[in-house]
């Protein structure tokens, strides 16, 4: 995943209508405003009645939030319909109300989505109050759908409203609860609506309900636990009858094949109801357990079925300790199965199953050794894995899961490119991805797994175009893959990793907009993104994946609000987003030299806070600790071009600052001056900065019209340049 990595010029404050308003959440008569067709009245007082009766956990009444502290109650709701039946204008007591409301809800169905006055309240709302607390509430209908019959958000809701209450062409993408069939369920929608009204953490809401259903889930997962351990038992007991009764070979044989039937019942079914309540640790014993079975056992003289089941064992022991962040232990498990692997390959050379099986192992030992940063051993078997995969469709071009392995074969081998800076090599195997993954998915619509290849395709796709600096091409795949996952949800509501890939398509978007400078639009993908992040974190909160993309999204928010002057809003996010990285590096060390880009990016932004509030002595904390993280992670022998940047930007900023020698910038530029002639936009835009500080005049206005060409207009570009007059944009447009 990208990672932005500028400089900050001087700071304008943004004629926001926002500004001021975080901390609303006790002014105003009405926490929320409801706004619903009269053909949804039912669910108009359901949704009044239910959040009106709501009562705040108390642990977290009087927490702070960017609405104020958190409220007991919700009260009072504002329903349009009822609230004031004996007024004789009734229109202007709703724009009182309007004007007095803290939040909008918008009952949302096709009924709704055709209503004049909904799409009037809405349009209202926006004018007075931005597009930041319009929260929807889908009852009916197909968001987005366009279709008069089905679409269920009404034009003020699906559109951005500019601050003369005109609706504009951009889109609005506001946070919604789902409460249609196969949605949210009430409870859940409920939980996410208090937290859209209060700024609650949706995990610290919905908790005893998890706690509940974890408890549940403890019951299954303990019976299952109990089933697992007593079959290993028969197993080992079977094993020992084996090696103990040799003279009753009948008997024996009858023993073992029972155990085998056993393991592979563990290492089938009984891990997939594991897998369903996210039962790791009995996961990792169901794998070690079978393992221990084979351990024994003579590896060449092992029978194939045998092997195929040692390999399995060993590879999900691998998956469990790599989802922990434990990777000396996944790579063990991997390479133990590699050689599994290797050996039915030897004794049977042409079977397409054998191919298959030792494929998946040497793809998860070059995972491993990409995760790490050594991209020679990635190469080397991400190589092999790529021959591997385009044997398989050679010896059957019909088979889908053999062009599936052929799709990830070229997003490797991107990757890899990617890593070291090469555009458009990336560029030319993540169009073969695409072509792939989309026709797999185009057969199979209703196929997740085909649904989150064909969004990786065009991440990974946006991620090439942007380091070639297209990026208008990049927004538009973005676009794209966050259209495909939005599509895949509405049949798998809750999809956990279908979340995931959206929060960071999100996050993608912002990362674009603020590109180009559209940074309303950027805070909107950014406090989607949180959102995803918070539900996310309430599912699975150890998973480090999870972590990960939640730091990624706390970031995204704190460096939006930065360029927009929001400062403290900024650095408390920020601060979010540092925790989480902390909590990365001390998972596991092991990978701790690139997660410390977790912990440095948070640090380097909230030193450009803490610098334009005044405060140079926790400015020059910030800035140190960033610089010493990025400074480890660029001496590491795997450190990528990217890296470079980074570290060349961190350093930039001391030095803007005033918290590192000016003569440091010719360091800067000896890292970057190989990249000027193929640079992404992160590592230009710095280059530009250390050329300027350096006097190179020359050498700046052409990396500035090169990037401006390209229709780069970050904030700090503009800020950069507004005084060379290279963009023709006015200084107050930017920071």
């Amino acid at each position: 995943m990208k990672r932005r990595c500028v400089r900050i010029g001087r700071l304008l404050r943004y004629d926001d209508r926002n500004a001021g308003e975080q901390a609303l959440g006790t002014s105003g008569k009405y926490r929320a405003f409801i706004s619903y067709s009269h053909r949804d009245k039912q669910w108009g007082e359901w949704l009044h009645r239910k959040l009106e009766g709501y009562r705040t956990p108390k642990k977290i009444i009087g927490r702070h939030t960017e609405y104020g502290p958190i409220p007991g109650r919700l009260t009072p709701i504002f329903r349009d319909r009822d609230e004031l039946p004996t007024s004789h204008d009734l229109g202007a007591e709703i724009q009182t109300a309007l004007e007095n409301s803290l939040f909008m809800l918008v009952v949302c169905s096709p009924a709704s989505a055709q209503s004049r006055w909904v799409n009037e309240e809405i349009r209202t709302f926006k004018r007075l109050h931005g597009e930041g607390r319009v929260r929807a509430v889908i009852v009916d209908g197909v968001p987005g759908s366009d279709h008069p019959l089905t679409e269920s958000f009404p034009e003020a809701l699906k559109f951005r409203v500019d601050e003369n209450g005109d609706i504009t062409d951009l889109r609005a993408e506001p946070i919604a609860a789902d409460l249609r069939k196969g949605g949210d369920g009430k409870k859940y929608a409920v939980s996410k609506i208090v937290a859209g009204l209060t700024g609650a953490r949706l995990d610290d809401l919905i908790q005893r309900e998890q706690a509940r259903r974890n408890a549940r889930m403890r019951l299954a997962a303990g019976g299952m636990t109990a089933l697992a351990l007593a079959f290993a038992g028969i197993a080992f007991e079977a094993m020992k009858q084996r090696d103990a009764a040799r003279a009753a070979q009948t008997e024996a044989e009858a023993a073992r094949d029972g155990a085998e039937g056993l393991i592979e019942f563990m290492l089938t079914d009984l891990r997939q109801r594991l897998e369903a309540v996210g039962r790791l640790d009995v996961l990792d014993t169901t794998g070690k357990r079978a393992l221990a079975y084979y351990e024994a056992s003579d590896l060449a003289a092992a029978p194939a079925d045998q092997l195929g089941r040692r390999a399995r064992a060993q590879l999900l022991v691998g998956e469990v300790d790599n989802l922990r962040g434990d990777l000396d232990a996944a790579l063990e498990a991997y390479t133990a199965a590699a050689e599994t692997t290797e050996e039915q390959l030897r004794r049977d050379p042409n079977n397409p199953d054998r191919i298959f099986d030792h494929s998946q192992s040497v793809f998860w030992v070059g995972y491993i050794a990409w995760q790490r940063g050594d991209a020679e051993t990635a190469r080397a078997h991400f190589t092999q894995y790529h021959d591997q995969a385009k044997r398989l469709v050679e010896i059957d071009p019909a088979n889908e899961d053999y062009q599936a392995e052929l799709e990830y074969s070229y997003s490797n081998l991107g990757t890899l490119a990617m890593d070291s800076g090469d555009g458009a090599e990336a560029e030319q195997w993540f169009r073969k991805s695409l072509a792939v993954s989309k026709s797999l998915h185009e057969k199979d619509p209703e196929n997740v797994e085909r649904a989150l290849s064909a969004g990786q395709s065009y991440a990974w796709l946006e991620d090439a175009l942007t380091l070639q600096i297209k990026l208008d091409d990049s927004l538009e795949h973005r676009g794209l893959e966050l259209e495909l996952y939005d599509n895949a949800l509405r049949s798998n509501t809750n999809n956990q990793r279908i979340l995931k890939r959206k929060l960071v398509a999100h996050d993608a978007i912002r990362e674009l907009q603020i590109m180009q400078n559209s940074l309303g639009a950027a805070q909107q993908h950014a406090e989607t993104a949180v959102v995803l992040a918070e539900i996310l974190l309430g599912i699975e909160s150890e998973s480090t994946n999870v972590i990960e993309n939640a730091a990624l999204a706390y970031r995204g928010l704190g460096e939006t609000q930065l360029y927009r002057a929001e400062l403290g809003a900024a650095y408390g996010n920020l601060s979010k987003a540092l925790m989480l990285g902390k909590q990365l590096v001390k998972a596991d060390p092991a990978v701790a030299w690139w997660r410390r880009e977790f912990i440095a990016f948070p640090e380097m932004l909230q030193a450009r806070i803490s610098a334009a509030q005044g405060d140079l002595e926790k400015a020059r904390t910030h800035s140190n600790a960033a610089l010493s993280h990025f400074t480890a992670i660029n001496r590491t022998k795997n450190a990528d071009t990217r890296n470079t940047e980074r570290y060349a930007a961190s350093l930039m900023t001391a030095i803007d600052l005033g918290f590192a020698e000016t003569q440091r910038t010719a360091d800067v530029i000896a890292m970057l001056e190989d990249t000027e002639s193929d640079g992404g936009p992160d590592g230009l835009h710095t280059l530009a900065v250390a050329y300027n500080h350096a006097g190179a005049d020359e050498k700046f206005r052409a990396i500035s019209k090169r990037l401006e060409d390209a229709g780069y207009r970050h904030p700090e570009f503009l800020a950069l340049s507004s005084s060379e007059t290279l963009t023709g944009e006015s200084p107050e447009t930017a920071l």
